[in-house]
């Protein structure tokens, strides 16, 4: 049986650390409330995946909308879109974003969830959503990291931008261009080992991803890579 509970977000922010844990291991979910009204649903990547494969199982998440967070509706996730704190935890927001925006949200918030469950990942080395500086001390340019991933000694292991599936192809150059300007800006007594391109979709019950992963320790710039003939693998390395 699904175990609901039910906590302030101002509290919630306080156990995040544990209610990932709950959430992870036990067949519970948590409602986050602002002011009395829900406005966030926690749940494991595996209801996760079931929530959106399904539209008639009578959820509705973080609709704000709607007075009830449980509104019959027959739209999974309406306008959603993932922000942060200084948690460093995924939410879901019901904030007006357009549609990519809303895309790229979900496809970060679940890359999130497997990276801990499939991937075995611990919590506290994952990093969502940081903004670095690239080129140089002198330059004013900033690249959001959609996701880092450190190896616990204060190195960089991973880092991800993700993308909308539709897109993917056509933005590959620029995003490979802004993961390499990432991974040279965060080399300090150790380069990142892999820069990561990620989108995913599902569709008609069946999970589709692409993954593009590039040693970094192998190419240190974009036009190196290219000249070796954009070698690359799909596939996310585990812990």
């Amino acid at each position: 049986m699904t175990i609901k509970n039910v906590l302030p977000i101002t509290e919630a922010r306080k156990k995040i650390f544990s209610i990932a844990e709950e959430v992870r291991k036990f067949n519970i979910y948590y409602t986050l409330t602002e002011r009395g009204k829900p406005t966030v649903v926690i749940v494991s990547a595996e209801k996760f995946e079931a929530l959106s494969a399904s539209k008639n199982n009578g959820y509705t998440l973080a609709d704000k909308n709607y007075d009830s967070y449980a509104a019959q509706r027959n739209e999974i996730l309406p306008k959603v879109f993932i922000i942060r704190d200084e948690s460093r935890v995924v939410y879901l927001s019901g904030n007006g974003q357009n549609s990519r925006y809303k895309e790229e949200g979900l496809i970060k918030a679940r890359l999130f969830v497997n990276l801990i469950e499939k991937y075995k990942y611990q919590l506290q080395l994952i990093e969502f959503g940081r903004y670095v500086k690239v080129g140089g001390e002198d330059s004013k340019r900033y690249i959001e990291a959609d996701i880092i991933v450190n190896d616990g000694r204060g190195n960089v292991r991973l880092i991800f931008e993700v993308g909308a599936f539709a897109d993917y192809e056509e933005n590959a150059d620029r995003v490979i261009a802004d993961l390499f300007a990432l991974a040279a800006a965060l080399s300090w007594s150790k380069k990142p080992e892999f820069i990561i391109f990620y989108s995913r979709q599902y569709k008609n019950n069946v999970e589709q991803e692409k993954i593009m992963t590039i040693d970094y320790s192998k190419f240190n710039t974009f036009s190196a890579w290219k000249k070796a003939g954009r070698p690359s693998a799909k596939l996310i390395p585990k812990f």
